[in-house]
């Protein structure tokens, strides 16, 4: 609030065409103190003496010949004096209550009566003086705070921009550590599949009378080909890690007693030899009960097991692995318990997390966290119960399919309508040719090779094909190339592209249209049934 001295410095405008009237008025407010005030005797003047004097209070009579107070009053109100609060006191000789309003309706601030009582009219004058200076006040104080809301508003989006800008940079490094973390990963995933087909095949190779022994065989190979097609999925799902499962994404019917089997198999090599000479002591024993099925990806499950296993035997001295399945109303629950050494609660609550590691240098943390994602893409729940020296048990729970589902059947040989079909097979690689070809003729098949995209040209200008299967990645002339030019040529030609890349679509979850000149992409590596079923749907449309 302004002190008395302020007050004094306020500028003052009397506008009242009575000369004597206006003296009269001055007179007081020199005896009050008041400093700088100002005469305007002539109504039309008042605006251009608005301008120049920039007046703190007006003193306006009402009933002035040209231009009257009420029209002052009503200019003001459309100026821009009104925008700054001009205050207005009316000194008016009229007592009519109908002027008193008229004055006030039009923008007067106060009136006083003529003659005035000269205390009245102190306090008056010093009231609206005090109101005005503390409207100003708190309006500069408001335009500080905006400026200094402004000034912060400023600093925190920089501050913003430098932090997301400080984000990325952490995220690329956090990628690169990620990417040669997820690469350390792979390389064990890979280390462990290939040892069962290593360690099988060369048992076979040295042995050659287990060939004679069909069950042993046959379960051997049955192991080979099982680790292979995961070594596939593998690769696969290099750029899916974490992925979240997809609408359209399309799940087989898989038995988790068939995975738990399969994966005690694949990872024997653990947790038998080399446990063994690692001077540890374990059995792994399945406890698998009657359970329906679930709707899954069996390679990612049986991933999921293999790393919960190889944890198990990790944390493991001496004692059993246990895996265990069961019902529980309309879900299947697997669990892994092992008797090892047990987690505390803090690394209990952490375990999931991504590259979370209490093994060191000797682990990637991302094992757990690949789990939990599988997991979480099957719809299922993942439940951890530890205690320091009594072990450690993974409860992963999976909604079970409704047995009154039909399930969808595999297409198998012989071809639809039992029809030999006349097949192209497209590819630089000798291997990949002959086990196609293998793969065609085991399904009644008519097949033909050609070594690349030129060479199968030519045999497309002598010869019609029902399908044509080509590799993608091709010197000279890729797959899709081919593919188009064989359209070209022969419209309503059947494509099938087979390829290692995943961002090609043909396979569920893809959304990615398949390249011009492609019916349909299968992607490496390609079995037998999967190779049946990708020419079923494409002749079936």
């Amino acid at each position: 609030m302004q002190t008395q001295n302020d007050l004094r410095d306020a500028r003052i405008l009397i506008v009242d065409d009575e000369v004597g009237m206006s003296c009269l008025v001055s007179g007081f407010l020199d005896r009050l103190g008041y400093r700088h005030v100002r005469r305007v005797n002539k109504a039309p003047q008042v605006f251009v003496e608005l301008e120049a004097f920039q007046p703190d209070l007006m003193l306006l009579d009402l009933m002035m010949p040209g231009l009257n107070g009420f029209q002052v009053l009503d200019k003001l109100r459309r100026g821009k004096d009104w925008e700054r609060a001009l205050p207005v006191l009316v000194l008016t000789g009229e007592t009519a209550a109908e002027h008193k309003r008229r004055a006030l309706s039009c923008g007067a601030t106060d009136l006083l009566g003529k003659p005035f009582d000269p205390s009245e009219f102190a306090m008056r004058v010093r009231n609206l003086l005090e109101a005005h200076f503390t409207r100003h006040a708190l309006a500069v104080h408001n335009q500080k705070l905006e400026e200094r809301v402004a000034e912060r508003t400023r600093q925190l989006e920089r501050a913003l921009e430098d932090l997301r800008a400080a984000q990325q940079r952490m995220i690329g490094q956090q990628r690169l550590h990620a990417f040669g973390e997820m690469a350390g990963g792979v390389v064990h995933d890979f280390g462990n599949t290939l040892m069962s087909i290593v360690g099988y095949s060369e048992l076979l190779v040295r042995d050659p009378s287990l060939l004679e022994q069909k069950e042993v065989a046959l379960d051997y190979l049955r192991t080979i080909n099982t680790a292979g097609r995961d070594a596939g999925q593998i690769v696969a799902r290099l750029r899916d890690f974490y992925r979240p499962r997809e609408e359209h994404e399309v799940f087989d019917p898989v038995d988790l007693n068939r995975i738990a089997e399969e994966t005690i198999a694949l990872t024997q090599p653990k947790w038998g030899a080399q446990a063994m000479a690692a001077g540890k002591s374990l059995v792994v024993q399945p406890e698998l009960t009657r359970i329906p099925r679930i709707s899954g990806v069996a390679a990612e499950l049986r991933e999921a097991l293999t790393n919960l296993i190889f944890n198990a035997v990790d944390a493991t001295q001496s004692g059993s692995i246990t895996l265990r399945t069961l019902r529980e109303d309309a879900h299947v629950v697997l669990e892994v318990c092992d008797t090892g050494s047990g987690m505390t609660p803090e690394v209990r609550e952490r375990c999931l997390e991504p590259f979370f590691s209490t093994k060191g240098e000797h682990g990637t943390g991302l094992g757990l966290s690949m789990v939990f994602g599988v997991v979480k893409r099957h719809d299922g729940t993942v439940e951890v119960e530890s205690t320091p020296g009594c072990g450690t048990t993974f409860r992963l729970r999976f909604p079970s399919l409704v047995p009154r589902l039909p399930m969808q059947p595999t297409p198998t040989a012989p071809p639809p309508g039992g029809r030999s079909l006349q097949t192209l097979v497209v590819d630089d690689q000798e291997v990949t040719r002959n086990v196609l070809e293998r793969y065609l003729q085991n399904d009644g098949h008519r097949v033909a090779t050609a070594s690349n995209g030129h060479e199968a040209l030519r045999c497309c200008e002598t010869q019609a094909f029902d399908i044509i299967l080509t590799d993608l990645n091709m010197p000279g002339l890729n797959g899709a190339q081919f593919g188009a030019l064989a359209k070209r040529r022969r419209p309503g030609q059947k494509v099938i592209l087979l390829t290692g890349n995943r961002d090609l679509a043909g396979g569920p979850g893809n959304q990615t249209l398949p390249p011009e000149g492609v019916d349909l992409v299968l992607h490496k590596p390609v079995s037998q049934s999967d190779l049946s079923r990708g020419i079923a749907s494409l002749l079936s449309g």
